[in-house]
């Protein structure tokens, strides 16, 4: 039960907190946990971990469809689908009715779409658990669509759209992603396309919600403050009754690695410049998974990145500098973000590149120096692993963050089981870390994307 769970909340990065907190807390819980993974004959699946820290229920309903498995022409329907759901009605309530029982049961209620996935979270008082699951399940399989309501939910999308724009960091990240993936699936944008869903019609969005919205394609996360065999029967009795229907999901390869740098410069009305490089990193079921992690916390993230002091420097190329990791299950990315004055954006830039390059060579361990050496230098090795740590006990006590991250491994898993993720993380040492900053961060192939301010016309 632990090892799939310590799997799961790995991309939790809360505020950290005091690790003593969070140790007696995960102790206390431990004493009553428990964990029970089963398949309806409907074919939807269930995960449920009982956990008594608070007197709430944290569910999230996952369904096996992201922008991967739209085309060209329905690229949008997973997005608008979502804010249908979210925001519509069924065949049952309106969407004002919906709107008003989730609030008179004291619920937050939200939903995300991403490349996989399109998730749908509720958590509310533990009491109310029977209206939580008639709620997931009314809005999941029975669905209204009428033209009015996706109109107006299209004009939401379309505005998020043109939005984008405003946003040189979202955007510049957008312009990555089409590129770092192209040819595959992932390159399709999330948010949709506006040419599609300004033409899309309910006859349409309806048959793509009927495909792809039956049990056997999702799967159900309940954390919370339940007993787990009645909590089984109470899953069973309200979700059980959902027709069996087949669905042969779509077939992805892996994304390829990219072939060649590709450069990309943008105007936006700003002051600042923004750079984004991306660049492929480990997919969700792939082992290196772990030395990514711990690369990025000591490279990108934490009190003191190497990324950071390497571009401030005695320069100072830059104002800010971070990085994440998306492992998806087709294929993962390294993001690096950073925000700077325009005049130091060539410098910066490629002094971003010798980095990643030369971060094969770094030595991230006092174990990498001489004895008389180590009282000199700073441990990032265990300095990213005491924060990953922290950040793990804090993310545990986010009981809707742990289901959604259940949720999406039940869905996202594959093959056999590696063992828990803190294990993974410590056992790690500076020659794995090495190694994985050459084969992910020192290929010399990027999307480098920069976001400058535009030109002014002279007069």
């Amino acid at each position: 039960m632990m090892t799939m769970l310590l799997n799961a909340v790995r991309k939790c990065k809360p505020i950290v907190v005091i690790l003593c907190l969070s140790l007696t807390v995960f102790s206390f819980a431990q004493q009553k946990e428990k964990s029970k993974f089963f398949e309806l004959d409907n074919g939807l699946k269930i995960y449920l971990y009982e956990r008594h820290i608070l007197p709430l229920l944290n569910i999230t309903a996952a369904v096996n469809l992201g922008s991967k498995d739209e085309a060209e022409e329905t690229n949008g329907l997973v997005h608008l689908l979502e804010h249908s759901i979210l925001f519509g009605g069924t065949e049952f309530r309106s969407g004002e009715e919906i709107g008003k029982d989730i609030r008179r049961h004291g619920a937050y209620f939200n939903a995300h779409t991403d490349r996989d996935l399109i998730t749908f979270d509720i958590s509310l008082p533990s009491e109310h658990a029977d209206f939580a699951f008639q709620n997931q399940k009314e809005i999941l399989f029975n669905l209204k669509l009428t033209q009015e309501e996706i109109d107006k939910e299209k004009k939401v999308i379309l505005e998020e759209i043109a939005q984008i724009k405003d946003d040189p960091l979202r955007y510049g990240a957008s312009l990555v992603f089409q590129n770092l993936y192209q040819g595959h699936a992932y390159q399709t944008p999330i948010i949709g396309r506006k040419e599609v869903l300004e033409k899309v019609t309910v006859d349409q969005l309806e048959e793509f919600y009927r495909k792809f919205f039956v049990p056997s394609n999702c799967a159900f996360a309940v954390v919370g403050d339940f007993d787990i065999d009645e909590m089984e029967n109470r899953v069973k009795n309200i979700l059980g009754d959902l027709k069996k229907e087949e669905l042969t999901p779509l077939e992805f390869k892996k994304a390829t690695p990219l072939k060649k740098t590709v450069e990309i410069e943008e105007e936006m009305d700003v002051e600042q410049a923004y750079l984004v490089i991306g660049m492929p990193g480990p997919d969700y079921n792939h082992p290196d998974q772990y030395q990514v992690d711990l690369l990025v916390q000591i490279i990108g993230r934490g009190f003191n990145p190497m990324l950071g002091s390497a571009l401030r420097g005695r320069r100072g190329l830059v104002h800010n500098a971070s990085m994440t990791y998306l492992p998806q299950k087709y294929g993962g990315a390294i993001l690096i973000y950073i925000i700077l004055d325009p005049k130091n954006l060539k410098a910066a830039r490629n002094e971003a590149i010798r980095f990643l390059k030369r971060v094969r060579n770094e030595r991230f361990s006092e174990d990498d120096f001489m004895p008389a050496e180590r009282m000199y230098i700073l441990d990032y090795l265990v300095c990213a692993k005491n924060q990953i740590k922290f950040d793990f006990f804090q993310g545990r006590e986010k009981a809707l963050a742990v289901a959604n991250m259940l949720a999406r491994y039940v869905l996202l898993s594959e093959g056999p089981d590696r063992g828990g993720f803190l294990k993974n993380i410590e056992e790690l040492s500076s020659t794995d870390l090495r190694k994985a900053a050459a084969d992910y961060l020192g290929t010399g192939k990027y999307v480098i994307v920069s976001i400058v301010p535009k030109k002014k016309n002279k007069t």
